[in-house]
């Protein structure tokens, strides 16, 4: 009972004040909202990273020219490095059980393409018709790259919906010529949308030609990009990037202890990357938030301090009535508490508003969950304990004599 007349006393007293009472939210507000902000873009984030491995595939891995070389930075300058061969694909085929199916691959970036009038930049792939199966992307309409196109090294080229909208808006583009630098391609098939890469990139923005077309008509190079390698089983991974290595090495006449010339990324690389590139922006997050919360927190404590000189003789009263030092401190620690635990339900709720919009404006997942809700209830009940813990101090040793002159 004595707990619940506190509790009742604390709300009474918060009620009156209200303008006090509300400059001491603000902060509390401020802070909650961005941490609600914070944990919803970071489940978000980890729902993307997730997304993204599974585009890759749990059961692919990938071997590109280069030591160190990340997906986001291949083919990006134009030059790649001449160390990956198309021999080098084959090999790995026949001797690695493991491996279901290969596709290689070359690319370009910034490439130039026109129709008509109409102009785009784009990537450029050359691939194979295992892509389709290795990549799981096929068209949605048209067909997709044949050996036959491979064999004849044919000017075929399949759009991706971004390059399909800025050249050819609503109008069928198959059966349509476009060129690419100086060379005309016609229009075979429409590429399924993809989104966003694992390094954060338009999927959807992208040309794909016949592999031998790209080598030998395009780019007269001999050597690849890199090689998507799809396997049988998921378990056999480590395994297998261990054979790769160890081949290529071989292959390529490395010497012990001298660094490789190839790179193998696996679905815990694109993990690591995935999250590396949302941690920058959740830490500038967690900054703001914190120092919304600690701002908020002094606030509290500061206000509360001089609600204690403002209350002094209801505190010598409370005393001279009977009440001890303990009840005064936890009614003082109860006001903060309520003002943080109010401010932080407030926070919470426009926080996964502004989050909500967020996604929105920004295109990017985000995810609204309990843990949020937790997060925002449990830091703003600590921090008004801690704001509080020192006026409470103050306001349970005062004397009632003191108190009531």
């Amino acid at each position: 009972m004595r707990t619940k007349r506190i509790l009742k006393n604390a709300f009474k007293n918060l009620w009156k004040f209200k303008l006090r009472s509300f400059l001491m939210m603000i902060g509390i507000v401020i802070g909650i909202i961005a941490l609600t902000v914070i944990v919803s873009v970071g489940f978000g984030a980890k729902g993307l990273v997730m997304e993204r491995v599974k585009k890759f595939g749990l059961e692919s891995l990938m071997v590109t020219a280069g030591g160190g070389v990340q997906i986001s930075q291949m083919g990006s300058t134009g030059q790649l490095t001449a160390t990956l061969k198309l021999d080098d694909a084959e090999f790995l085929k026949r001797e690695i059980p493991a491996i279901k199916e290969i596709a290689p691959f070359n690319r370009k970036g910034n490439a130039d393409v026109k129709y008509f009038e109409k102009a785009t930049t784009t990537t450029l792939l050359g691939i194979t018709p295992s892509y389709a199966s290795v990549w799981d992307w096929d068209v949605t309409e048209g067909e997709f790259i044949t050996d036959e196109d491979m064999a004849a090294l044919n000017r075929i080229c399949l759009l991706g919906p971004t390059v399909q909208k800025e050249l050819f808006g609503e109008k069928d583009p198959i059966g349509e010529q476009i060129n690419i630098g100086n060379i005309q391609f016609e229009v075979k098939g429409i590429l399924q949308s993809k989104g966003t890469s694992p390094g954060g990139g338009d999927m959807d923005n992208r040309i794909m030609i016949p592999l031998s077309t790209f080598m030998r008509r395009v780019a007269n190079v001999d050597y690849l990009a890199a090689i998507k390698i799809l396997l049988h089983d998921s378990k056999e991974m480590n395994t297998t990037v261990e054979n790769i290595n160890s081949i290529l090495r071989e292959r390529h006449n490395i010497s012990t202890g001298v660094p490789d010339d190839f790179t193998i990324i696996t679905p815990t690389e694109v993990t690591k990357m995935a999250e590396k590139i949302s941690g920058t922006f959740n830490l500038f997050l967690a900054l703001l938030a914190g120092i919304s919360l600690i701002t908020g927190g002094v606030v509290v404590a500061n206000i509360m301090s001089i609600s204690v000189n403002e209350r002094k003789k209801e505190i010598g009263l409370r005393k001279a009535v009977g009440a001890n030092s303990k009840d005064i401190m936890r009614q003082f620690l109860f006001e903060a508490l309520a003002v943080t635990f109010t401010g932080g339900i407030i926070g919470i709720i426009l926080g996964g508003v502004g989050a909500k919009l967020l996604g929105v404006i920004m295109q990017m997942p985000i995810s609204v969950s309990w843990e949020s809700i937790l997060v925002g209830v449990v830091s703003s009940s600590i921090i008004g304990i801690i704001a509080g813990i020192q006026p409470a101090k103050r306001a349970a040793k005062l004397q009632p004599i003191e108190a009531l002159k």
